[in-house]
């Protein structure tokens, strides 16, 4: 079974840039999840800071990873972002992790019992 690929990465935007950088997310999001082989792809801001954000994608293997990375929707995407950045991204890229479901800690809530 091929190994998936996880890549989280954090993203430093412009404050003064902040609705081109959403809007630029918003499209790279639509587009990047016709790609074959593309789990997820989801941008989301910080609570605490509007102009920080999580980017993660989720790949079923190395080769939907690589495809990606020449797709034109990547190409345009970086290409766009260079200029709305306060500084360069922080990437960390994980393959064949393991998925589980954690088993819930406490009390079950009331509300499931009926």
């Amino acid at each position: 079974m091929p190994e998936s690929v996880l890549a989280i990465t954090r993203i430093h935007g412009l404050a003064g840039r902040r609705d081109e950088l959403r809007a630029l997310m918003q499209a790279t999001e639509r587009a990047v999840a016709q790609e074959a082989g593309c789990r997820t792809y989801r941008f989301a801001a910080m609570l605490d800071d509007p102009d920080e954000y999580v980017h993660v994608q989720e790949w079923a293997d190395e080769a939907a990873w690589v495809a990606h990375q020449r797709s034109t929707a990547f190409r345009d995407y970086q290409q766009a972002l260079f200029d709305l950045l306060a500084r360069p991204s922080d990437m960390e890229v994980h393959r064949g992790a393991t998925r589980s479901r954690p088993e819930p800690s406490g009390l079950p809530d009331p509300r499931a019992l009926d």
